[in-house]
């Protein structure tokens, strides 16, 4: 009876240990707030999504894709939540930009003819931005491109815009193409291949899907 008694003294006397290193951690939360764990080892997240393709992370310059252009990220925050600006791994979120393309459409005796002008409404500047058409019929491959641009696929053309300050405009480019046949119509789609790194949360001005009857009229998108 008296091993049992001892036992259970030195069981109590382990326990209070316990009890003191839990109430030396509630101290270090009282002290430096619930965000000490974060710069123990723990990880911040944030990020704001967009309705084309919301990604957590924010894209690498040079390789973000529409539909995958999002403006959010993560990053470690300090002690008392300050961001860690210092931190080699934290990771800045992404500009904003709000690309937009206008144009018109024509189709006449097998030949597609397509204006397009990108332009920039901001927040962010962007470098560059690469603009894809999608002709519902193949392309011929015979005419030669304007410069910034090239052929992507048989039905596919994807162009440069250049750089585009925040609320500027960029580079405008005319295509004079010949499909195969002589279809009625042709469906073109256009968007943005490429955003320069910028999310965009407004894809209703750079997407368009057109319909151009060969008559030789301008359709406006």
């Amino acid at each position: 009876m008296s091993g049992m008694r001892g036992g259970f003294r030195r069981f109590t006397g382990f326990s209070g240990y316990s009890w003191l290193a839990v109430g030396a951690a509630a101290a270090l939360v009282a002290v430096c707030g619930p965000s000490a764990g974060v710069a123990h080892g723990g990880a911040a997240h944030g990020g704001v999504g967009d309705p084309v393709g919301r990604m957590g992370v924010a894209p690498a310059t040079g390789v973000a894709l529409v539909g995958t252009d999002t403006v959010g990220g993560f990053g470690g925050f300090g002690v008392g939540g300050a961001p860690a600006a210092s931190d080699p791994g934290a990771v800045a979120p992404a500009s904003e930009a709000d690309l937009a393309y206008h144009g018109h459409i024509s189709l006449w005796d097998g030949r597609v003819g397509v204006w397009v002008e990108p332009s920039n409404h901001g927040p962010a500047a962007v470098p560059d931005a690469t603009v894809r058409l999608r002709f519902s019929a193949p392309l011929s491959g015979a005419e030669q491109l304007p410069p910034g641009c090239l052929r992507g696929s048989p039905e596919t053309v994807l162009c440069s815009t250049g750089a585009m300050r925040a609320a500027g405009a960029g580079r405008a480019f005319a295509l004079d193409l010949r499909v195969a046949g002589s279809p009625a119509e042709v469906v073109v789609n256009i968007n943005t291949s490429w955003s320069g790194g910028a999310g965009d949360r407004n894809p209703d001005n750079n997407t368009h899907r057109v319909l151009a009857p060969a008559t030789g009229d301008k359709y406006a998108y």
